[in-house]
C-alpha cells in the first residue's frame, strides 16, 4: 500500500490548481496546443497542421459527447445525490426481496469496525480472481502495536489451467483445497503454526452475503466460469473440500470479503480516517463506513441486523444499474453514453458504472475512438492503421497507455511494433495522447461526482479514500485529475481529500477483518433477556486515540 505520489517532473502544467470557472474545462486543449507549438516551433507547416488536427479531434470528441461541460457535470452530481438518497430510502437490501426497485441498493458487508492496530493472530488468505493471477495463498501475521504491525510469512500465487477455471464447481474448489494443502506444506519448519487455522477469502467477483462467512458469487469474470457455483453458498462447499484434503491442520473459513471492503480495511490499518473505498479494475465496487445510529434513526434494518454496533461498513449494489427498469439512472446514463460506450458496454456485458471507470472498458473505448478518428478525421494514414492490430479487441495494453499518458514516447517502441504502428510520427502520438486524456478525464469527472456526493455525508476535515485500479496505479495523470476534479466539485473547501492506493495488499484487510471478529467479542455485552449484542460506543474514539494523526490531500 502506498500513498498516491506524483513525480514533480511529470506534467507540471497539469498540476496547476483548477479555478471554478469555464477555464477549468478548456485548459487541456490549450495545454496540448502549447505543446505542439513548443515541439514544432521551427516547422511552420507541422505547427499549423498539428494544431488544426488537434482542433478537429477536440471538436469531434466534444460533438460526440466525450467532453463533459459544466452543466452536464452538475447534472451528474445531482443525479448521483438522488441515487444515494433513494438507496437510503429503500433500506438495506434483503435476500430474495421483491420490494420496490431503486437504482442502487445498500448491502451489509458484515464488517462492523475499523482496525485499531492492536489486532493479532496468524491468518490464511485465499485471493481468487485477480486480473494479474488467478489464485494467491498468503499467510499473514498481525503483530498488534509492533512496528511494522504485520508480516507476510509466506505467499504464493499462480494462474490456473482453463480446464480448472471453466469447469464444474467441485473441480475448482477441490483444486483450491489441494493447492492450500501444498501451500501449507511449503511453510518452513521454523514457522510454528497453530494446528487450528483461520482462513479468509478475498473475492474479485460480484457477490452477495447474509453473513461474513457465507457468500454467493453472482457472476464470473472472463477467465472463470463455473455456472453451478452461482447463487450457491460456495463457502460451505469449499469447507467440505478442505476437510477432505487437509488432515494435519484444522482450517476453518470465518470470513469472505469483496475487494472494496478489504481495500478499505487495509488502508484504514495505516490511515484511521479511511471512510470510503472505490475499486474499478474489472468491476466497479464502492464501500463506505456508516454510523449505525443514522441507520437506526431511519429504521433501515431489522432489530437482528447490526444489533447495537456503533458503526458498520456498507457497500452499494450496482448489479442491476444497467437495466432500463431503473428509469432515473437509465435516463442519466443514456444521456452520457456515446455510441462507442454503448457498443463496448454490451460487448463486455458491463453496467453503467463499469463502462465509464473500469480499466478494460476504458482501454477498449480508447482503441475504438482512435479508429473512429482515423476514419473520420484522418488521425493516422489509412495505409498505417488499416493493417495494424488497432482493429483487434484487446490490442491496447495498460503499459502502452501508461507510457503514452506520461509522454514517454521512447518506451513505446516495443508496443508500437506489436501494434504494427512502427512508422507512426511523434505528432500523431501527441494526438493519440490527447484522445487518451479526454477519456481518462471524463472517467475521473464521473468518479469525482460520486465521491463528493458520498463524502457530503461525513462531517470530516480530513477524509482518506482507498482507491485502486491498474490505470490509476500506472498513470500519474489519472491521480492528478482525480485530485483536481474533487477540489473543483467539493462544496466544503475545508475538507482535505487524501487518496491512498490500496495496491496489492488487500489481503491484509481480510486478515484484519478476521482479527476484528475476536476484538468485537471482547467489546460485546450480552443481554440475556433479548439476546442482543451491544458494542461500546467508545470504540471509535478508542481507535482514533490510537492513531491521532491526519494527512493532507
Amino acid at each position: 500500500m502506498k500513498n498516491s505520489h506524483i513525480d514533480d517532473s511529470t506534467f507540471i502544467v497539469m498540476k496547476r490548481q483548477y479555478s471554478k470557472d469555464s477555464n477549468h474545462l478548456n485548459y487541456l486543449f490549450k495545454d496540448f496546443s502549447q505543446r505542439i507549438n513548443k515541439n514544432y516551433f521551427f516547422c511552420i507547416q507541422s505547427h499549423k497542421h498539428g494544431n488544426i488536427k488537434l482542433e478537429r479531434i477536440h471538436n469531434y470528441c466534444e460533438k460526440h459527447g466525450f467532453i463533459l461541460n459544466h452543466s452536464t457535470i452538475q447534472m451528474i452530481q445531482k443525479s448521483f445525490a438522488n441515487m444515494i438518497t433513494s438507496a437510503y430510502a429503500y433500506g438495506i437490501e434483503q435476500k430474495n426481496s421483491n420490494a420496490k426497485n431503486t437504482d442502487i441498493k445498500l448491502q451489509l458487508t458484515h464488517v462492523n469496525a475499523l482496525p485499531s492496530r492492536t489486532e493479532q493472530g496468524i491468518f490464511i488468505i485465499i485471493e481468487l480472481g485477480n486480473l494479474i493471477e488467478d489464485i494467491r495463498y498468503s499467510l499473514i501475521s498481525l503483530l498488534g502495536k509492533q512496528i511494522p504491525s504485520y508480516d507476510i510469512l509466506h505467499s504464493r500465487g499462480y494462474n490456473l489451467p482453463e480446464e480448472i477455471r471453466k469447469s464444474h464447481g467441485s473441480i475448482l474448489l477441490d483444486h483450491l483445497a489441494i493447492g492450500l494443502r501444498d501451500f501449507l506444506e511449503e511453510i518452513p519448519f521454523n514457522e510454528k503454526l497453530p494446528q487450528s487455522l483461520q482462513l479468509g477469502f478475498l473475492l474479485h467477483f460480484p457477490m452477495k452475503q447474509n453473513e461474513l462467512n457465507h457468500a454467493e458469487i453472482v457472476s464470473w469474470s472472463d477467465r472463470f466460469n463455473c455456472p453451478d457455483l452461482l447463487d450457491q453458498d460456495f463457502i460451505i462447499i469449499f469447507q467440505q473440500s478442505i476437510d477432505q484434503y487437509i488432515s494435519y491442520y484444522h482450517v476453518n473459513i470465518i470470513a469472505c470479503t469483496q475487494e472494496s471492503v478489504a481495500a478499505l480495511i487495509s488502508v484504514a490499518f495505516e490511515y484511521p480516517n479511511t471512510l470510503i473505498s472505490i475499486i474499478f479494475k474489472h468491476t466497479f465496487q464502492l464501500s463506505f463506513v456508516e454510523d449505525t445510529e443514522n441507520l437506526r434513526s431511519k429504521n433501515l434494518f431489522q432489530p437482528k441486523q447490526l444489533h447495537e454496533f456503533y458503526q458498520t461498513i456498507l457497500s452499494f449494489n450496482f448489479q442491476f444499474i444497467h437495466s432500463n427498469k431503473s428509469l432515473k439512472s437509465h435516463a442519466l446514463f443514456q444521456t452520457l453514453l456515446t455510441s462507442i460506450d454503448t457498443y463496448v458496454m454490451y460487448k463486455l456485458n458491463v453496467n453503467y458504472f463499469d463502462i465509464f471507470t473500469c480499466d478494460s472498458c476504458l482501454l477498449e473505448i480508447i482503441r475504438i475512438l482512435i479508429l473512429e478518428l482515423c476514419i473520420h478525421e484522418q488521425l493516422l494514414p489509412y495505409s498505417l492503421w488499416s493493417k495494424s492490430k488497432l482493429n483487434y479487441h484487446g490490442s491496447l495494453s495498460l503499459k502502452f497507455l501508461s507510457y503514452l499518458l506520461q509522454g514517454k514516447y521512447s518506451k513505446l517502441k516495443i508496443y508500437l511494433n506489436k501494434l504494427g504502428l512502427k512508422q507512426i510520427k511523434k505528432l500523431q502520438l501527441i494526438h493519440m495522447e490527447y484522445i487518451c486524456h479526454i477519456i481518462i478525464r471524463r472517467s475521473t469527472q464521473i468518479l469525482s461526482c460520486l465521491i463528493v456526493c458520498l463524502s457530503d455525508r461525513y462531517n470530516e476535515e480530513n477524509l482518506t479514500i482507498a482507491i485502486d485500479s491498474y490505470l490509476y496505479r500506472l498513470c500519474p495523470i489519472y491521480q492528478i485529475y482525480m485530485q483536481n476534479e474533487i477540489e473543483y466539485l467539493c462544496k466544503r473547501w475545508i475538507t482535505m481529500f487524501h487518496f491512498v492506493n490500496a495496491t496489492n495488499i488487500s489481503s491484509l484487510g481480510v486478515a484484519a477483518v478476521m482479527s476484528l471478529q475476536k476484538t468485537e467479542k471482547t467489546m460485546i455485552n450480552q443481554d440475556d433477556s433479548s439476546n442482543s449484542l451491544c458494542v461500546r460506543k467508545n470504540c471509535r474514539q478508542y481507535v482514533k486515540s490510537q492513531h491521532h494523526f491526519s494527512h493532507d490531500f
